[in-house]
């Protein structure tokens, strides 16, 4: 169980590493420690890679920066929420079920507005460009892919 980074984090609370890209490290294909040390840092290059994978044109750009936007939108917020973990170690049990609680009903408005902004840059592709997306974004948690575009090989 000590794997993890703490109560909470894993498939369940308290279980250690979770499955899929939360669990997994580094040299994996999820996201590790270093997503969560500076989210805001591990989302650009993760939205690096996707840009450069899918070729964006200057037609597609508008669609692109209303993405990549909410992206960071996402990596900030879940900074803060991080930050509000780290500081829940002296509260109850009661209290740090009721943070994480919150924490899951903010990451679910985040992550609807990410699917808004993805579903309008997914509309501006070419059927080559959907390919690609498809192949490699969105697989996370139980796929352990999540956005892939900037890794070796992908």
């Amino acid at each position: 169980m000590g794997q993890g980074y703490g109560p909470g984090y894993g498939a369940g609370a308290g279980m250690g590493r979770g499955m899929g890209s939360m669990g997994q490290g580094p040299m994996r294909q999820g996201m590790g420690p270093q997503a969560f040390a500076n989210p805001g840092a591990f989302a650009e290059g993760r939205l690096a890679g996707l840009k450069a994978r899918l070729n964006i044109t200057a037609a597609q750009e508008p669609a692109w920066k209303a993405f990549a936007d909410q992206a960071k939108q996402q990596a900030e917020v879940m900074q803060k929420l991080m930050a509000s973990v780290q500081g829940s170690a002296q509260a109850t049990a009661p209290e740090r079920i009721e943070l994480r609680t919150q924490i899951m009903k903010q990451r679910e408005e985040q992550m609807a507005k990410g699917t808004a902004a993805f579903k309008e840059l997914y509309a501006a592709l070419s059927p080559e460009q959907k390919a690609l997306a498809d192949q490699g974004f969105g697989h996370g948690m139980m796929g352990g892919r999540g956005m892939a575009f900037n890794r070796p090989g992908r």
